[in-house]
Parts: structure tokens; C-alpha cells; sequence
């Protein structure tokens, strides 16, 4: 996506769009774990996971209590 269209987005639509991006992550970070045959890469996988999980249930409580003007 181009700066101009990124510009013309207000918050809300930054956040859902980082929201999206995370649940893609999350997908991704499953895939890995799926495949993984070392333990300790799978561990720092896992760890990576629930970051990411972390952080979606951050987004989605600003989504959540996210005020307009």
C-alpha cells in the first residue's frame, strides 16, 4: 500500500490493519510450529507465538474501547 492511501486512514483503521497483520502472523507462527523439528526452535517459535498472541489481545482491547470523536 502507498504512503497517500496509508495517510488517508484515520487511527481505528491503522489499528484494524495491525490487527490483521498479527492474525496473519499468528497464522504463520502455527504453520512453523506444525513443521518444526527441533525442540528449542520449536520453543522459540512457541515464544514467538504468545508475543504475537499478547499483542492481539491488545489490539483488539483498543478496538474494543476505542472512543470517536
Amino acid at each position: 500500500m502507498n504512503n497517500q492511501n496509508q495517510q488517508g486512514k484515520n487511527a481505528i483503521q491503522h489499528v484494524h490493519d495491525v490487527q490483521s497483520q498479527l492474525e496473519s502472523a499468528k497464522n504463520c507462527l502455527n504453520q512453523a510450529i506444525s513443521t518444526v523439528e527441533k525442540p528449542e526452535n520449536k520453543k522459540r517459535i512457541q515464544d514467538t507465538l504468545n508475543a504475537v498472541n499478547n499483542a492481539l489481545t491488545s489490539v483488539n482491547t483498543t478496538i474494543s474501547n476505542y472512543q470517536e470523536s
